[in-house]
């Protein structure tokens, strides 16, 4: 299979087409002509090997997942560090963070890891979240917040509250998130205690 890099304009394209728009409606978005749109097509069945569009989509997409999943678990070692070591000086746990966003702006993912109250402390790529729901996504704030409920029945809400007790989930989510996967795992230190949780959302597969 030929490389599966694929451009900003590229990736744009796939991720346009993932939420259900036609070439005509891709092309007007980017303010292209059609034709050029299915340039960008032919480039990336190319660089996929896909034999249609349905069937390009999806192998990109599965490999932003496998791409996520593999960030999810260096960031969990990374995040797991910066956490429980408190040896480091200012400048290694600016330099584990820096790794940390560089590792994840990588995917289209966004990655956070909060305490056990639920309150974020570390965020990477909060832009994808943001836009759907209209609540700036940032550092101190809570789960509750930035999904809006207090609901603890609510999706993501107990997606957070099972990793507290030990348990991964990896669900799809309704309402503003209907085409986003969220995966939330536990975050334990050394001694095997459970700190918080890290999780990590990305578009769902088609």
């Amino acid at each position: 299979m030929a490389s599966t890099n694929l451009s900003p304009r590229e990736e744009e394209i796939v991720s346009l087409c993932a939420e259900g728009l036609t070439n005509e409606a891709i092309a007007h978005r980017l303010g292209i002509s059609v034709g050029t749109v299915n340039t960008y097509w032919l480039r990336i069945k190319l660089k996929v090997g896909g034999l249609g569009r349905t069937d390009t989509v999806v192998r990109v997409i599965k490999g932003r997942a496998e791409k996520a999943l593999q960030a999810t678990n260096e960031s969990r070692e990374l995040l797991t560090a910066m956490l429980v070591d408190h040896h480091d000086s200012d400048f290694e746990a600016r330099a584990t963070l820096a790794r940390f966003h560089f590792a994840m702006s990588q995917v289209s993912a966004t990655v956070w890891a909060t305490d056990t109250s639920l309150k974020i402390n570390i965020l990477a790529n909060e832009a994808l979240p943001s836009s759907r729901c209209g609540v700036k996504w940032e550092v101190g704030k809570t789960v509750y917040e930035i999904f809006k409920t207090t609901d603890t029945t609510n999706l993501a809400v107990a997606a957070h509250l099972r990793a507290l007790t030990g348990e991964e989930s990896v669900i799809g989510l309704d309402g503003e998130f209907k085409d986003l996967q969220l995966r939330v795992s536990p975050l334990a230190d050394e001694a095997g205690d459970i700190v918080g949780c890290i999780s990590l959302l990305s578009l769902a597969r088609p």
